[in-house]
């Protein structure tokens, strides 16, 4: 999957970008001072099948995070976050949420706190994703009265703080490590949760299988889960919170002791073990990727978007009149613009990676612009094509003799034609083809 950031710079309490309108809210129904309750929170309205994360993102993704600036004697506490729900894509599974969602913060204000409004800042990051993940951030200012009730959005607090998990306290739930299973059993829900079948969500990620379904019954008043153990686990918890919710009903928080040895575990004597070296490299690692990377490269010339161009290419050699050095030295023009090009789209990618941007290669793809650029590009190489109009025509004559007698005249136009195979395969100007072209071929 490609990702872009997105910085929304402005400082306001509303921040939108292409996928999600963030707004920080407030809520302070008795005002702001000591041991009134006060809420900040982060409102994500995302676009149409567009989502972001819950704490534990599943099999892929980012939860959301939060960097506040608040003055001295006022303290902001965890997210509170609200009952997620299952997003499937392909083979995986997520926890997260879509359409909109808010996400709570509570905060508590000390006695020294006593100035006549408070001031708020806010950095927050998330992860939007569709079949791409974009990474997307903003900076938010909000000032509360200090006084005056706030409770402008009372109805969306109160809605989102009942979808919080509530703790129960009075169950007793206790976890096994079985092979490559983590068998659970939770015994003392409220008789109105019995006999329900749950969906399974652990606040710890890395630990089970989030895709593979679980075998879950009742036995009285015991319910028991049999969840599959991750194949890539990357933690082994000895105690672990984890939410259990039924249909759209209210999400049941338990936590639970672990026992029983992890598979995979380092025992404890081996800690004061040697260390057997790594088996060195076969000489031969070198030209097996080489010839990998040839094979993969020749399989790439098959695709719809190279292999038609291709014999462009071959109709070049059939040109009469044609010399063999001057087909030689048009073959390493055209070769040295394609890797020129490369060159240069990978050395700007690392100079926005080093400077801390979040890309990947072809990044430029997710660029709005960009891709208007393209689609105007193949427009206009279209028409020219269809013999619209010639791009020699559209020079002055005096360029275009001083083009005739240059003696670059050959591979420096060449070498262009190269260039645009770093942004798609099946960018060639009809002046390049022409050139490559039999003069019998270009009449038909």
């Amino acid at each position: 999957m490609l990702c872009l950031p997105l910085l929304a710079a402005a400082q306001t309490a509303v921040v939108t970008t292409p996928h999600v309108r963030a707004e920080l809210l407030a809520h302070a129904p008795e005002g702001v001072g000591p041991g009134k309750p006060v809420w900040l929170g982060l409102s994500l309205q995302h676009a149409p099948h567009w989502h972001t994360y819950w704490k534990n993102a599943g099999d892929s993704g980012l939860p959301t995070t939060m960097s506040w600036q608040l003055p001295a004697g006022v303290q902001a506490g965890e997210i509170a976050w609200p009952t997620p729900k299952q997003l499937k894509l392909g083979p995986l599974m997520n926890y997260g949420y879509e359409d909109t969602v808010l996400l709570p913060v509570p905060v508590s204000v000390s006695s020294d706190f006593s100035a006549p409004a408070l001031a708020v800042k806010l950095r927050a990051d998330w992860l939007v994703c569709r079949e791409v993940c974009i990474p997307e951030s903003g900076e938010f200012t909000l000032t509360l009265p200090g006084a005056a009730s706030v409770n402008e959005h009372q109805d969306k607090f109160t809605s989102t703080l009942a979808r919080v998990p509530q703790a129960q306290t009075q169950a007793v739930a206790k976890g096994r490590v079985e092979g490559q299973a983590l068998v659970i059993d939770v015994n003392g829900l409220a008789a109105a949760d019995q006999g329900k079948s749950f969906v399974f969500f652990p606040e710890t990620g890395g630990v089970i299988e989030p895709a593979a379904p679980i075998q879950q019954a009742w036995n009285g008043s015991t319910w028991s889960a049999r969840v599959p153990l991750s194949a890539q686990r990357s933690e082994s918890p000895s105690q672990m919170q984890a939410v259990l919710v039924a249909g759209a009903a209210m999400g049941l928080q338990v936590r639970m002791d672990i026992t029983g040895p992890w598979p995979g575990a380092v025992p404890v004597n081996a800690a004061n073990a040697s260390v057997a070296p790594m088996p060195a490299e076969p000489s031969s690692s070198l030209l097996a990727t080489l010839g990998l990377a040839v094979l993969g490269g020749l399989l790439l010339n098959l695709m719809p978007c190279v292999f038609p161009v291709l014999s462009l290419k071959l109709l070049s050699f059939a040109q009469p009149g044609q010399r063999r050095r001057h087909r030689v030295a048009a073959g390493l023009a055209y070769t040295a613009g394609v890797l020129v090009s490369f060159v240069a789209l990978a050395g700007l990618l690392l100079t926005l990676r080093a400077g801390g941007e979040q890309l990947g290669w072809g990044f430029q793809l997710q660029s709005p612009p960009v891709v208007a650029a393209l689609a105007a590009l193949f427009t206009l190489i279209g028409l020219n094509l269809a013999g619209v109009f010639e791009f020699g025509s559209l020079l002055p004559s005096a360029w275009a003799s001083a083009r005739r007698r240059s003696v670059t005249s050959t591979w420096v136009p060449t070498m262009r034609c190269g260039v645009p195979s770093a942004a798609h395969s099946t960018m060639r100007p009809r002046s390049c083809i022409q050139r490559h072209w039999p003069s019998a071929v270009r009449a038909r």
